[in-house]
C-alpha cells in the first residue's frame, strides 16, 4: 500500500515492479534519477533527493521530488484534490439540547465514477462533543465519484461549555490491473472546525440523586451502597467502588472517539463478562454510573443483564436509569418496561442506539446508572434482607 501522506519511496514499492533503484549509495545530497522497471520493461523514471538504509533492517527509503507520473493518474487525482468541507452552518447546537446537524461534502479530485475507488469515515476530533449518526457506513464503495455528501448529527455533551469538530475521511485506490497494489489517501480533514454550542439546559436525563426524582419512593443519597466485595470474573477484590460501572465491570476500548476530549466516564459494557457474587447491604442500594458509548462504531450493539437472589424467593428488583436509586418509571425521569429487571423473572435487555429499539435503550454519550436492591419495585426502601445483607450474583452478558 502506498500512502500519500508522505512523500517517501519505499524499497517494497520498487520490489512490487520488479524494479531497479539506481544509484546504490548509501546517501547523495544531489538530485538523482531512479529508474522503475516491471520485467525489465521500463515504466518510468522519478527524481530522487536522498537515499537512506536502515542499518538494522536493511529497508531503503528515497527522499522524491518528482513521482506522479509514475502512477495511475486516479492516484495523482485523490493525492492533489481529495478534501473534506462543511457545506452548511459552521456553527449548530444550542437550543435546549446542544444537538445539531453537521452538513458535509467530499471532494475525491476525480472527474466522475472511477472503478476501485473506496471512501470512508475516518473518525472526528472534537472537544465535548460526539457523534450520534450519519458518520459510520461507507461514503462510497469502489466507484466513487467527484463528489459526496453526508448529514452528520452531533451532540454537545456539556451543558456549561460550546465545543467544536473536525472530521476525518480516507479514500483508498485499488489497482484494477494488479490486486497486490493499492494507494491509500488519509488524513482528509474537514474545514472549517465546526463549533457545536452547549445547550441551555442539562439533558433531560442527567440526574445526579435520587432526590431529583418526582418520587424516589422513601430512598435518599445515604442509602446508597457506596462499596462492596466481588467474587467471581476478571476483577475480584474487597472494598470495591460501587459508585463507578467500571470499576466492576471493566472498561471497554474505543468507546469514545479518538481525538475527544471528553472521555469521562466511558467503558460501558466493560470486559467483566463472568456471573459475579457480591452482598447488598439491607437498606441499600447499589448504582454504578455509567455513560453509553459516543463512539459510533457501538451503534447497534446489545447485550443484558441477569440475575440471581440468595434465598431466590427475596423480592429483587434492578434497572438501568438516568436517576442512582431509580427502579420504575418517573414523571421527571421516564425508563422503558425492558429498562426494569427482576432476579429469575426478568433480564434486562440495553440497546445502544439513536433511533427505537425494544430493549432499554441506552443514547450514545448520555449517563445512566445501572442500579440493584434486595426490595420490592414499588417499595425499595422495604427490604428483603433479614439479615445485614443479601448475597446476590449478576452478570453483563455482551459479545464485545
Amino acid at each position: 500500500m502506498i500512502d500519500f501522506s508522505k512523500s517517501y519511496l519505499f524499497v517494497a514499492i520498487a520490489l512490487l515492479f520488479g524494479a531497479y533503484l539506481l544509484p546504490t549509495s548509501t546517501a547523495r545530497a544531489a538530485d538523482f534519477q531512479v529508474d522503475l522497471d516491471r520485467n525489465a520493461v521500463p515504466q518510468c523514471s522519478m527524481t530522487g533527493s536522498m537515499l537512506n538504509i536502515d542499518p538494522g533492517t536493511g529497508a531503503v527509503s528515497i527522499d522524491l521530488s518528482a513521482d506522479f507520473n509514475c502512477y495511475p493518474s486516479v492516484i495523482g487525482s485523490i493525492a492533489n484534490g481529495a478534501s473534506l468541507s462543511v457545506t452548511g452552518p459552521t456553527t449548530v447546537g444550542g437550543g435546549t439540547t446542544g444537538a445539531g446537524t453537521v452538513n458535509l461534502q467530499l471532494n475525491t479530485g476525480l472527474s466522475g465514477v472511477t472503478p476501485g475507488v473506496s471512501c470512508v469515515p475516518d473518525g472526528i476530533v472534537s472537544t465535548r462533543v460526539s457523534v450520534s449518526s450519519g458518520w459510520t457506513t461507507n461514503l462510497c464503495n469502489n466507484n466513487c465519484g467527484a463528489t459526496v455528501t453526508r448529514s452528520v448529527n452531533v451532540q454537545n455533551t456539556s451543558s456549561t461549555l460550546d465545543g467544536d469538530i473536525t472530521f476525518k475521511a480516507k479514500c483508498t485506490y485499488q489497482d484494477q490491473s494488479n490486486v497486490d497494489l493499492s494507494t491509500e489517501r488519509t488524513n482528509i480533514s474537514s474545514t472549517p472546525a465546526v463549533a457545536v454550542l452547549h445547550g441551555t439546559t442539562p439533558p433531560a436525563n442527567y440526574c445526579q440523586s435520587v432526590s431529583e426524582l418526582a418520587d424516589p419512593k422513601g430512598l435518599t443519597d445515604g442509602m446508597r451502597q457506596l462499596t462492596g466485595n466481588i467474587t467471581g470474573g476478571t476483577m475480584p477484590g474487597t472494598g470495591i467502588s460501587f459508585l463507578d460501572y467500571v470499576s466492576v465491570f471493566g472498561v471497554s476500548p474505543n468507546t469514545y472517539s479518538t481525538g475527544s476530549g471528553d472521555t469521562a466516564g466511558y467503558g460501558f459494557p466493560g470486559t467483566n463478562t463472568s456471573t459475579l457474587t457480591t452482598f447488598i447491604s439491607t437498606n441499600k442500594y447499589v448504582s454504578l454510573q455509567f455513560r453509553a458509548p459516543s463512539n459510533p462504531i457501538w451503534l447497534g450493539r446489545s447485550g443484558s443483564y441477569s440475575y440471581v437472589v440468595n434465598p431466590q424467593n427475596l423480592p429483587f428488583s434492578a434497572a438501568i436509569a438516568p436517576c442512582p436509586g431509580q427502579f420504575d418509571s418517573d414523571p421527571l425521569f421516564p425508563i422503558g418496561f425492558s429498562c426494569k429487571g427482576e432476579a429469575l423473572f426478568q433480564d434486562t435487555t440495553w440497546a445502544i442506539t439513536s433511533g427505537s429499539t425494544a430493549s432499554c435503550k441506552l443514547e450514545p454519550g448520555k449517563t445512566y446508572y445501572f442500579n440493584m436492591i434486595v426490595a420490592p419495585r414499588g417499595t425499595p426502601s422495604q427490604s428483603g434482607c433479614a439479615g445485614s445483607s443479601c448475597k446476590v450474583q449478576f452478570r453483563n452478558s455482551h459479545s464485545y
